[in-house]
């Protein structure tokens, strides 16, 4: 199948879950990313606010500030998503954006600190494979976001239903570090090519 039809097929399943199930889940998930070495290690949490289908990675943006970590969400600037610094009385303030998606009333670009601190991204999605790739939105925010993320973790955050086979993939298309869902943490080690030769290796464990 292409992306659009993927797209629409993963975006039934995700919707489909019912309240128990995903809530289920998503407590799932926090549990296990607070127990990562990545997520413990951070200087600074980049995450994303739930459509409603999404997992929600909220609690882990609280539980970050409040040992001092730094912590940001993408926000709408008038030409394009930048990811913004929050507090976390900003998280009960958020407010309606583009497309009616809920994000910071202000914005705090966190650039500088992307560039000096070790930094774990939150990723939503709407299918991933077992290579590690994303199906997102289309809109190719977070491949814009994470291309060139260099030691960066970007951190895939999914429902096990969301895995397909394999995902059709372009060159634009950014491939995750690691995936946790409700059931598994997934890895991605990449070597940096030597003479032209590359090594991915998968791990998965269940939770």
């Amino acid at each position: 199948m292409d992306k659009k039809t993927l797209r629409r097929e993963y975006l039934r399943i995700r919707a489909g879950l019912s309240p128990y199930t995903r809530s289920k889940a998503d407590r799932a998930i926090v549990r296990t990313v607070e127990k990562l070495e990545e997520f413990r290690n951070a200087g600074l949490v980049a995450g994303y606010v739930t459509d409603g289908t999404e997992p929600d990675v909220l609690p882990l943006l609280r539980t970050a500030l409040k040992r001092g970590c730094r912590a940001c969400l993408p926000k709408w600037d008038g030409g394009q998503y930048v990811l913004s610094l929050v507090e976390e009385k900003d998280l009960a303030t958020l407010a309606p954006g583009k497309w009616g998606l809920m994000e910071p009333v202000s914005t705090r670009p966190a650039d500088e600190y992307i560039q000096t601190e070790n930094v774990l991204y939150l990723v939503p999605g709407v299918a991933f494979d077992e290579k590690l790739n994303r199906l997102g939105r289309g809109g190719g925010i977070y491949d814009r976001i994470l291309n060139g993320r260099g030691c960066a973790t970007a951190l895939g955050i999914f429902y096990e239903c969301q895995q397909c086979l394999v995902l059709p993939t372009e060159l634009h298309d950014v491939r995750l570090d690691m995936i946790v869902t409700e059931a598994a943490v997934r890895r991605c080690e990449t070597e940096r090519p030597l003479a032209g030769r590359e090594t991915i290796l998968n791990e998965v464990r269940k939770s």
